[in-house]
């Protein structure tokens, strides 16, 4: 049952994957150097691995607040949850980079229709997503670097995942090893009301994953695409936690 069971998720999630990617299959650039930062990069003086937790201190930063007086009032909630083009704009301080937030996960029956996101970025911003990865502190019972390691790097190695750029392949899963780098070990900082309700605190904290990191896009339109689709069976082949899907398109205008 439990091989029979991986198979056949597995199969369905990769020609889903294969017929998203399809929709807008274009020729991978010999270069894409220039569109997307390296990974052993320095954009604007700072590693790679340091913007990369420099997203989830500003992922963790936004808002999730229901509304407890109109619990339909979806106005306070995290853009990664129900997302609105105004909310693109929060807490966008930093002076280089423009970060967005990753994709909701979804159920395998939702998979196929990319989540559409409208979001206006100032010109000269580069723009940072993450697409499949893991943030993990202290806060979660882990006590050593070792339990953090172990905890970023469930799925790296199996994860499915594309990223496009007006219809170009950036990243893909096939070459994974050209977009993973070391683990980055930070303090990460929680306020009231986060994502994950986290007491308020700074915590040890491990990030690594796949990003998505673009250069400063031309002024006009883009389109920004990702998915990914992670599967890990549970007890007796059924579905774990950590299964996560996610597809998202940001309709991107830059001025």
């Amino acid at each position: 049952m439990y091989e029979t069971y991986l198979v056949k998720t597995t199969f369905v999630l990769i020609m889903l994957i294969m017929s998203i990617n399809s929709q807008t299959s274009h020729a991978a650039p010999t270069n894409s150097s220039n569109l997307i930062y390296s990974k052993d990069s320095h954009p604007y003086g700072t590693s790679y691995s340091e913007w990369m937790s420099k997203w989830w201190q500003w992922h963790v930063s936004l808002p999730n607040k229901v509304n407890e007086q109109d619990p339909s009032n979806l106005s306070q909630i995290h853009p990664r949850e129900s997302y609105s083009p105004e909310k693109c704009a929060w807490n966008q301080t930093n002076k280089d980079v423009w970060f967005l937030s990753d994709g909701r996960s979804l159920g395998l029956s939702d998979f196929a229709d990319a989540e559409i996101r409208k979001c206006t970025v100032p010109q000269d911003k580069a723009l940072l997503v993450q697409i499949y990865g893991g943030g993990c502190d202290f806060s979660e019972g882990l006590k050593t670097d070792e339990e953090l390691r172990d905890c970023v790097n469930i799925g790296l190695d199996t994860v499915k995942f594309t990223a496009k750029v007006d219809g170009v392949e950036v990243m893909s899963s096939e070459n994974r090893a050209d977009f993973l780098h070391n683990p980055f070990l930070y303090n990460i900082t929680y306020t009231d009301d986060n994502i994950y309700d986290v007491s308020p605190g700074t915590y040890r904290a491990m990030a690594n994953g796949y990003f998505l990191f673009l250069k400063p896009l031309d002024i006009g339109n883009h389109m920004i695409e990702f998915n990914e689709a992670y599967f890990k069976p549970g007890s007796e082949g059924q579905p774990s936690p950590e299964n996560r899907l996610s597809n998202v398109v940001y309709d991107v205008t830059v001025k």
